[in-house]
């Protein structure tokens, strides 16, 4: 994973070539993760929030990984 930019409550990066965006949402109740996978032809993977189980942003990237089939093998998803 390539990162662009990364606080407590934004990451912006890459991985396997597609755009990640990760915002939290300090306004939630739950301090919510907002997560934007774009392919690199500009479909989008995965568009939405995180599990309420998901608390910090390393587990918000994980899940944008997971979320995007990103992490399975090439040719495989």
């Amino acid at each position: 994973m390539r990162i662009q930019k990364q606080t407590s409550d934004t990451f912006r990066g890459t991985h396997k070539g597609c755009f990640i965006h990760i915002d939290r949402d300090d306004e939630m109740p739950d301090s919510e993760f907002y997560i934007l996978v774009q392919a690199p032809n500009g479909g989008l993977l995965y568009d939405g929030w995180a599990p309420a189980e998901v608390r910090t942003m390393d587990e918000a990237k994980k899940e944008a990984v997971r979320g995007a089939c990103l992490d399975e093998p090439r040719g495989k998803a």
